[in-house]
């Protein structure tokens, strides 16, 4: 038994093809909904908060050592401090580094008093091949090795200006900041 394609389902299938083929972004990253909320309840408690980024050095139960960019280390109590990991509240002492070099990112928001308020830790990343490699307008477009769809992506402030850049080809592991933006990148050696 034959059945004929009618005008509207031709439609349909040629509707749902291209949308399917121009899916872009598709990598998922943790809801920050949590630490905007924090935040806002913190502010209106302590007035406007400083934040000063970069990566977690060191953290224990009682303290935490950040290494901004170009400023060095500073260390602070987490005594009165809200922790959040990836977007969610969660315990200091997961913000260890993952291994030598590879460093949560984070967001340390203090008082008018310099006390430490909030502490919005991020460690967020994805393997994946590089497809095109763009310096001049800092951006890469990558296609991570799960899915058959492409990603544009561009290159965080937190990235070093002396990082090796990675060929197309390439297959390796991107860090990302909070604004999914690139902020390492970890080739194979």
């Amino acid at each position: 038994m034959k059945r004929k394609l009618t005008w509207g389902t031709v439609l349909f299938l040629t509707l749902f093809a291209l949308r399917a083929e121009t899916t872009v972004n598709v990598f998922s990253f943790p809801d920050r909904n949590q630490v905007g909320q924090a935040l806002h309840i913190h502010t209106g408690n302590y007035g406007p908060l400083v934040c000063i980024e970069g990566e977690i050095s060191a953290v224990t139960a009682d303290w935490i050592s950040l290494r901004q960019k170009d400023r060095g280390e500073i260390t602070f109590s987490l005594k009165d401090a809200e922790v959040y990991v990836n977007g969610q509240v969660g315990l200091c002492t997961a913000l260890r580094p993952i291994a030598p070099g590879l460093n949560f990112a984070a967001r340390l928001y203090i008082d008018h008093e310099g006390v430490l308020r909030l502490v919005d830790g991020w460690y967020v990343g994805m393997e994946a091949e590089v497809l095109a490699v763009d310096p001049e307008c800092r951006f890469l477009t990558l296609r991570p090795l799960d899915t058959p769809e492409t990603n544009r992506f561009i290159f965080s402030p937190l990235l070093p200006t002396t990082s090796p850049l990675p060929a197309p080809g390439e297959v390796c592991f991107f860090l990302f900041d909070w604004e999914h933006r690139v902020r390492r990148i970890i080739s194979a050696p």
